[in-house]
């Protein structure tokens, strides 16, 4: 997003943005590419100079979005055959994708590695039997890296590791079955470690401390197991504000704090680095602008502002609870007023609300309305490039997905638009008693669309 604090630069990017609702229409998400591309080299220059930086296409899968990273200079870390797809779209080698996540079925991991996908996360036993039968299936070669959930909690952010989790193996578990990585098949190699400690970790300090002790999780593991590694896997969790125009955190020492521990490394010295982020490399190029719909008075001097965008496109796993509904800041793109925000009035009545028939479909609570602010307004919401859409209840009420328009140089170059509904699909069933339906997937829309 345009760095909004100066004037000029505000009133271009709001007569920008209202031409764009004109011309594509209320709700809309807005990318700016050249943002995406300046936060690459951001995050290049706070690592150390040779560490591979992986984009998380969990974070925000928008082709458009996924090209600009690729381009720029990123790997790609994919964790679905949609998120798959749209790598290899990219352009991308497909030696540069690591596949992830805990729950990889045999089909899934089949597809992948028939395409040539052959680096792999694998976080258990289960999954470690499962990738390897694959590759003998098909028989090609697999490149894997054990993922851990190191002994050690997290300090600030939302923790993946460190506590009990879904996520990698226990120290202890893969030390107890460390026979059975000395009985792979010769398609399966292990290259090395994947930690990830948890995402929007909440300093610099925080940051280091996770890679430390992350650092310290594989020097005992490779002492114990007694192979070397080739790649160490240190994750990420590089913080930025959701949905408002808070501070970013400053990585001004990181790379050099980074060197220096990297540098006391006695068994993994000689492996290369990967990092991993989806949050700090989208979320500021993205901005939803929505529509007022409704401005009315509620019980008790309260007062609702509904707009066309609710939790079905922002932020919806708010409406389960995890995603705070606190600071939320709105740009009026009608209005020459300042932004309004929760922040700024604790003490305010109104509820920003989406159109949804659910009393949780609640953006932002204690709002103070300013009253230059009207139905008809259009408002716009920041840093939402990073689980916006794709993480919002886009099903819910089965109401279309607002286009997502990218931009360079303010200009208009792709328009995308993410489906939803039920789709019929073509086939015989069996007679009752022969009844046995075991269908998932993209399987069967290949078998009976």
């Amino acid at each position: 997003m345009p760095n909004v604090k100066d004037l000029e630069t505000q009133q271009k990017a709001f007569e920008n943005w209202r031409s764009l609702v004109a011309r594509f229409g209320s709700p809309l998400y807005v990318y700016d590419l050249d943002t995406v591309e300046h936060q690459v080299r951001e995050l290049k220059q706070a690592l150390p100079t040779n560490a591979k930086v992986f984009y998380s296409l969990k974070a925000n899968p928008l082709p458009a979005i996924v090209k600009t990273v690729q381009t720029a200079g990123c790997c790609l870390e994919v964790c679905s055959n949609h998120e798959l797809s749209v790598a290899c779209n990219s352009g991308i080698s497909i030696e540069q994708i690591l596949y992830s996540g805990p729950g990889k079925t045999t089909e899934e991991i089949g597809q992948a590695i028939a395409i040539g996908v052959n680096h792999f996360s694998v976080e258990s036993y289960t999954d470690l039997d499962r990738l390897e039968k694959a590759a003998e299936t098909a028989q090609k070669s697999i490149r894997l890296l054990l993922r851990v959930n190191p002994m050690e909690p997290l300090q600030g952010g939302l923790a993946m590791s460190g506590t009990p989790s879904q996520f990698g193996f226990e120290e202890s578990v893969l030390l107890n079955g460390a026979q059975r990585l000395s009985q792979l098949s010769s398609y399966v190699e292990i290259i090395g470690y994947h930690i990830y400690y948890g995402t929007q970790i909440d300093s610099e300090e925080s940051l280091i401390k996770s890679f430390k002790a992350g650092i310290d999780c594989t020097e005992r593991l490779t002492s114990q197991l007694g192979f070397t590694p080739q790649v160490i896997d240190l994750g990420g969790g590089f913080p930025w504000p959701f949905a408002n125009q808070k501070s970013a955190i400053a990585l001004d020492n990181l790379r050099s704090r980074l060197e220096q521990l990297l540098a006391q490394r006695k068994y993994t010295a000689e492996a290369e680095i990967w990092f991993e982020s989806g949050r700090y490399l989208s979320a500021s190029s993205g901005t939803l602008l929505a529509t007022i719909l409704d401005i009315k008075p509620g019980k008790f001097d309260s007062k609702f502002v509904v707009l066309d965008a609710g939790i079905n496109h922002l932020g919806g796993m708010s409406g389960l609870g995890r995603i705070p509904r606190g600071y939320v800041l709105m740009y009026n793109l009608s209005s020459e007023q300042e932004a309004w925000s929760t922040e700024t009035a604790n003490e305010g009545r109104t509820l920003v609300v989406g159109p949804l028939c659910s009393p949780l479909d609640c953006l932002t609570r204690k709002t103070e309305l300013p009253p230059s602010v009207n139905i008809n307004d259009i408002v716009a919401i920041p840093n939402v490039g990073a689980y916006g859409l794709t993480a919002s209840l886009v099903a819910f009420l089965s109401r279309p997905a607002p286009l997502e328009v990218s931009l360079r140089n303010g200009i208009p170059v792709d328009l995308s638009s993410l489906r939803t509904g039920h789709e019929s699909l073509q086939f015989l069933l069996p007679e009752p008693e022969n009844l046995s339906i075991n269908i998932t997937g993209d399987s069967i829309r290949e078998q009976y669309a």
